[in-house]
């Protein structure tokens, strides 16, 4: 009897050991180094030979998400493909293009900086101009300084963007870290509207970003 109590105990501690070390191995993605001056307006299929899929995620009524990441000396770069079967992108006056199908990026603060407000990128993938839009909620950043591409499709959207990594306030050392939470803004095809988030809940679940070498 005391030998199967014995046994039960370390199968219950390697149980526990393993559910720690599974939970800790998916807080975090890994993002790749790539040369610098990578082309951020390249293919979805020049990405995908470049730089690691990063995520990937299936929501209801046949949304999707693919997401890339990766990191030179200067900019970190962002790559979604998104595919929906209905998109409407008529809302391109408001701030947040709620009446619009489109993608929001928070970057939250740091562990050390906890009374901070997210920063939030509002990436609208087409708009009447024929160009992509974005808002910028919560921060400081120079508009001028984010650069951002954009391929609508029919059923879907690829948008790509480099942000100064000085915007951030980081560099690009191995193992540096940020923080951040995916939002697709779905407008259904009878008019209603969802937020479909990629981590969590909410804006207050997030993702870390680890830099590879």
């Amino acid at each position: 009897m005391k030998k199967n109590l014995i046994s039960t105990f370390w199968g219950i501690l390697i149980l526990m050991f393993i559910g720690v070390f599974l939970v800790t191995a998916e807080d975090h993605l890994w993002i790749m180094r790539v040369k610098d001056g990578f082309d951020y307006k390249q293919s979805l299929s020049d990405w995908e030979k470049k730089v690691n899929l990063c995520d990937s995620c299936h929501f209801e009524e046949g949304v999707s998400l693919r997401f890339y990441a990766c990191y030179d000396s200067k900019f970190l770069y962002f790559g979604f493909y998104v595919t929906d079967p209905f998109l409407a992108f008529k809302d391109d006056y408001s701030l947040d293009f709620q009446e619009s199908d489109h993608l929001r990026i928070y970057f939250l603060p740091s562990e050390k900086e906890p009374s901070l407000k997210p920063l939030v990128l509002y990436l609208l993938p087409s708009s009447k101009i024929k160009e992509p839009l974005f808002n910028i909620s919560g921060g400081s950043w120079r508009r001028q300084s984010i650069k951002i591409n954009s391929v609508p499709g029919e059923k879907n959207y690829f948008i790509t963007m480099a942000i100064p990594l000085a915007e951030l306030n980081i560099s690009a050392n191995y193992k540096q870290e940020i923080q951040v939470q995916l939002m697709i803004n779905d407008l259904t095809s009878k008019g209603r509207r969802r937020k479909l988030w990629v981590y969590g809940d909410g804006p207050k679940d997030y993702r870390r970003l680890v830099f590879s070498r």
